[in-house]
């Protein structure tokens, strides 16, 4: 017993950490199960043996009797119960590290993290301001500084792409900044600690210092799909082609990506899938429904069993469209207790349900089911143009002064609470949407115009139903 992996752990460890050890044992959380007592018993019968660990007193017999009230060794038992305590002293060890002081940045973005998921956006935005001040104020530049930042910068981008209102930059450019400032410094510091190696050994030169990206690509799968996601994007309207290029590229290297990764992937290909959808290519809207189906099977929607409110709607705005009403209000009965944050009065369910109505032409029941919402968030803009549209296909008298009053708004409020080519988005919607309700019907040029008008502007709210609107005027 004296050669075994157990007891190179223990002796590893320094006497206030053996003492440390007795009372983790006697945690009910850490130690559970069927063989609490013995494994209890285990550890103390090796801790008397210290500090020499001595052969005589460690033989596996004797252990045996001192922890087993069986008068005859079973094979395999004793084994079995060192196992399971090398596996409570790894974690014990591993919980010491992570919690130590050195770690504490480490913690504080992984504490951040935790509130953001469990949808607490505002006391994670607060740790994350008083971990930055902490940072800043330490003007004393080291490699663990510029990792530091690093870490903090990813997290306020999580953050904030959990709270994406489509405005701001996701904090990206900062993220790209302290990674590149951390990357090029590890980087450096990584060749020199190499070239000085190379003084005393006869090692070779560093072949990978100055090599291209290509063989990067070549050799990782990753990078292959991202470069492939980062050239589809760099245009303004992707082509099909590439859409179901890029689809097939991801179906054909699924094997070879984890879980977290894939849904990353499957992410970006309903985005570009949303993109053409909104350039014209109502085509792709029962493609979209179909790989949202998939995706919810597979679980790449869900951030420990909860969907983001924004997943939530968009799911079912493609499914109404692709006419599957049916599906898209079972969704929204099943999930409607499944939101990150809750779901404070019912707000999200009621708008997907008013949503489904709408499609169905049950106008005046979507009207009556319209939730309301702070003028400054996002999901104000979604119900307000929803209700638009409800009182275009009900041809209300009350239309004209409804477009109005979101004109207005926009205008009004739009540069503080919007970015720029959101606001743009807006304006172009109502803006069309005038020209729609004062189009004659059956008039086939004024159809053609204003279709064109449409698929001329790149930035336009709601741009599939006022495609379709606009060719139904002809």
């Amino acid at each position: 017993m004296t050669n075994s992996y157990l007891l190179e752990v223990i002796k590893a460890l320094n006497p206030i950490e053996r003492q440390e050890v007795v009372l983790f044992l006697a945690s009910p959380y850490f130690n559970k199960g069927g063989n609490v007592p013995e494994l209890a018993r285990l550890y103390q019968v090796i801790l008397d043996a210290a500090p020499d660990f001595s052969e005589e007193l460690l033989t596996k017999e004797k252990v045996y009797h001192q922890v087993f009230s069986d008068p005859n060794i079973i094979p395999g038992k004793l084994e079995k119960l060192m196992a399971a305590l090398n596996k409570l002293l790894r974690v014990y060890a591993l919980n010491s590290r992570y919690f130590s002081e050195s770690n504490e940045i480490r913690q504080q973005v992984d504490w951040a993290a935790w509130l953001r998921e469990r949808g607490l956006t505002e006391r994670s935005t607060q740790v994350l301001a008083k971990l930055k001040n902490q940072t800043n104020t330490e003007n004393l530049d080291s490699l663990e500084r510029y990792h530091s930042n690093f870490l903090i910068a990813e997290e306020e981008h999580q953050r904030e792409s959990f709270l994406n209102q489509l405005k701001g930059d996701l904090n990206i450019p900062n993220l790209i900044y302290s990674l590149e400032l951390y990357y090029h410094n590890y980087r450096t510091e990584l060749i020199n600690r190499y070239l000085l190696q190379q003084k005393a050994p006869q090692l070779p030169d560093l072949q990978w210092e100055n090599i291209s990206v290509k063989f990067w690509e070549e050799e990782s799968v990753l990078l292959q799909i991202s470069k492939s996601i980062n050239s589809i994007l760099r245009q303004n309207l992707p082509s099909s082609e590439e859409f179901f290029e890029f689809m097939q590229l991801l179906h054909g290297k699924a094997d070879n990506l984890s879980f977290e990764t894939i849904a990353q992937f499957y992410a970006y290909l309903r985005s570009i899938c949303t993109l053409l959808i909104n350039g014209g290519h109502l085509e792709f809207i029962p493609i979209l429904h179909n790989i949202h189906i998939d995706n919810l099977q597979r679980g790449y929607f869900f951030t420990n069993g909860e969907l983001t409110p924004l997943v939530y709607l968009n799911i079912v705005q493609i499914a109404t469209r692709a006419k599957e009403y049916a599906w898209a209000k079972e969704f929204t009965e099943k999930y409607k207790h499944s939101i990150i944050g809750g779901d404070e009065e019912q707000f999200f369910y009621h708008l997907n349900m008013a949503q489904c109505l709408f499609a169905e032409g049950n106008f005046e029941e979507s009207l009556s089911l319209l939730p309301d919402a702070p003028s400054a968030s996002h999901y104000h803009h979604i119900v307000r143009r929803l209700e638009l549209k409800n009182y275009y296909e009900l041809k209300s008298d009350l239309l004209p002064y409804k477009i109005d009053a979101f004109r207005k708004f926009i205008e009004r409020t739009g540069s503080k609470t919007i970015a720029p080519d959101q606001k743009t988005m807006h304006i172009n919607f109502v803006n069309f949407l005038h020209q729609l309700s004062q189009s004659p019907i059956k008039d086939k040029t004024r159809s053609a115009r204003l279709v064109e008008r449409i698929e001329r502007k790149h930035l336009v709210a709601e741009r599939a139903w006022l495609l379709e609107k606009a060719r139904e005027v002809g």
